[in-house]
């Protein structure tokens, strides 16, 4: 397990640096001045004045000595300045961070619950009507755009029938109500996303359990058809599930950014997109710090806690890395 641990550490740690040092490079390369989005409107300034506006962002040096200097701070917890706003990055995104986690927190409990209800339902009769009809509806989730269901259901629950707000958040610790309330039309957004690949992956397993020779036994000594599915194809279908889901987690933490955006939700994606229509350097390198960071780390939490609840994975992983 130690050895185990160790290796996909390293790989993580060598994901993550090459991912940063890409991330650094694109945003280099796109159009813009950071610093002439700073001045805004400004037509007074002279030539001095943007040097020094420049050398003080730090922008003066090399690409290899900014990212040097960049990564240096990062591992000391310092992700720069707003070349914008003028606030720590590390306080912007603390500020924010909270709601994004919310935000997937409830996408995520949505996504299981709809995959737990529909993926037994699908494999109760193969290839069966209610089989075709939930194929159908997964097939859908996964051809439309998080954006677009958004959309639609802005224009459907906020605009036509005024059930829900479309824009705002309220912190839980404000009004719970409202908090919940603002937080329906994200949630549901994400989870329809989410949920198709859930259902499919979770469907692939319960089948593959379904043939085995433990469930035909199961059923030649007479168990209810709801005793074999809770309590022997559903438990053991769960743990193979747990690497999708991990992977999920991780998107989602990621694909939020457009989701928050939309409802106007105040978490680290609307910040990665204000700071990207103003050139902010700072502000995208930190987002993809935080995001990149997130997502490596939860896909290793998730392989860790795959190994502990089924042994044979990690026995399995170990040989293959020796061979």
């Amino acid at each position: 397990m130690g050895r185990y641990l160790l290796r996909r550490a390293l790989s993580s740690s060598i994901v993550l640096a090459t991912s940063l040092v890409l991330v650094f490079l694109s945003i280099r390369v796109l159009p813009g001045d950071p610093v002439l989005a700073r001045l805004g409107a400004a037509t007074e300034v002279t030539p001095e004045a943007l040097k020094a506006l420049r050398e003080e962002a730090g922008l003066d040096r090399s690409l290899l000595a900014q990212l040097f200097s960049w990564l240096s701070h990062a591992l000391r917890g310092d992700l720069g300045v707003s070349y914008i706003s003028q606030f720590p990055v590390t306080q912007l995104v603390g500020e924010r961070i909270p709601v994004t986690f919310e935000l997937t927190f409830f996408i995520i409990v949505l996504s299981c619950i709809f995959s737990l209800i529909l993926a037994p339902l699908s494999i109760l009769k193969p290839g069966g009507r209610l089989d075709r009809f939930i194929g159908s509806l997964t097939s859908i989730g996964l051809s439309i755009p998080g954006f677009v269901t958004g959309i639609i259901f802005i224009l459907i629950f906020s605009l036509t029938l005024q059930w829900l707000p479309s824009l705002g958040f309220v912190p839980i610790t404000e009004d719970l109500g409202k908090n919940l309330q603002l937080l329906i039309m994200p949630s549901i957004t994400g989870a329809l996303t989410a949920t198709p690949y859930l259902v499919r992956y979770l469907r692939a397993s319960m089948l593959e359990i379904k043939q085995s020779s433990f469930i035909r036994t199961a059923e030649g000594k007479g168990l209810s058809d709801s005793r074999i599915m809770f309590r022997h194809i559903l438990p053991n279908s769960l743990v193979p599930t747990l690497t999708m889901l991990g992977l999920i987690v991780g998107y989602t933490l990621s694909g939020v950014i457009v989701i928050e955006y939309m409802f106007g939700l105040p978490g680290i994606g609307s910040l990665a997109i204000e700071g990207a229509f103003k050139r902010d350097y700072a502000i995208i390198q930190g987002v993809s710090l935080v995001i990149i960071s997130l997502f490596i780390l939860t896909t290793l939490l998730f392989d860790i806690l795959c190994g502990i609840v089924d042994p044979r994975l990690r026995v399995s992983k170990e040989r293959q890395n020796e061979i």
